[in-house]
């Protein structure tokens, strides 16, 4: 029996990716355990949590979650051969893991949604500044692979922005986690700048490498 009163439950899907708020996911949901979360969910409320996984198997063995994840809403799920799932999904709000619930199949836990704070006004010059960061990081990167960088409709709103970055980052797991956890807008767009700017200098270097030329010599 919870402790903590009433709080809402959310069966948990831990995987190697951060899931942000309003941003799409698809999932290929193959495995036992997960194919009873998601037909309890279709019986139910049809979201459930996406959280990271800080050490374990996303696959096959358990998972402790981070402490911090993202309800996942279902917009589509296609049932496939042998009781598996395709599922898109779009990120609702951010939750904090109160307490986990080992009682069926998979993970549940009883979370505590997390509040955005409103956007202050500093968020807005911070989010002048995290387009440029991102448009020399896009360039960059498209410099590197050779593949026109994608035009992006940026949203006006900071915080909307935020998170339109995060999900653009091409980072470590743990710098998404972050990202996720930052308690209000200025914090996350302040980390998105370092980071974007980050990984443009390091697109740009190996770029150069890649540029430099290897002087050959004659044997004869």
């Amino acid at each position: 029996m919870s402790i903590l009163g009433d709080l809402p439950e959310l069966p948990l899907f831990p995987l190697r990716v951060v899931l942000f708020p309003h941003m799409p996911l698809a999932l290929h949901v193959f495995e036992p355990r997960y194919r009873d979360l998601v037909r309890d969910c279709q019986r139910a409320a049809d979201r459930f949590g996406v959280v990271a996984i800080r050490n374990g198997f996303e696959v096959g063995g358990p998972a402790e979650p981070e402490a911090v994840g993202t309800e996942a809403i279902i917009t589509k799920v296609d049932a496939l051969p042998a009781g598996r799932f395709h599922l898109v999904v779009k990120g609702g709000r951010r939750f904090k893991i109160r307490e986990l619930i080992r009682d069926r199949s998979y993970l549940r836990a009883e979370v505590e949604f997390l509040a955005d704070q409103p956007p202050d006004p500093a968020a807005f010059i911070l989010a002048s500044e995290a387009k440029s960061a991102l448009s020399r990081y896009t360039a960059s990167l498209a410099g590197l692979t050779g593949r026109a960088a994608s035009a992006i409709r940026l949203p006006t709103d900071p915080l909307l922005l935020s998170w339109v970055i995060a999900s653009t980052l091409m980072v470590e797991l743990s710098h998404q986690q972050r990202l996720l956890e930052q308690a209000s807008v200025g914090s996350r767009l302040r980390l998105e700048i370092e980071l974007l700017k980050r990984e443009a200098t390091l697109l740009d270097l190996e770029m150069a490498n890649r540029l430099q030329v290897v002087p050959t010599y004659d044997r004869n």
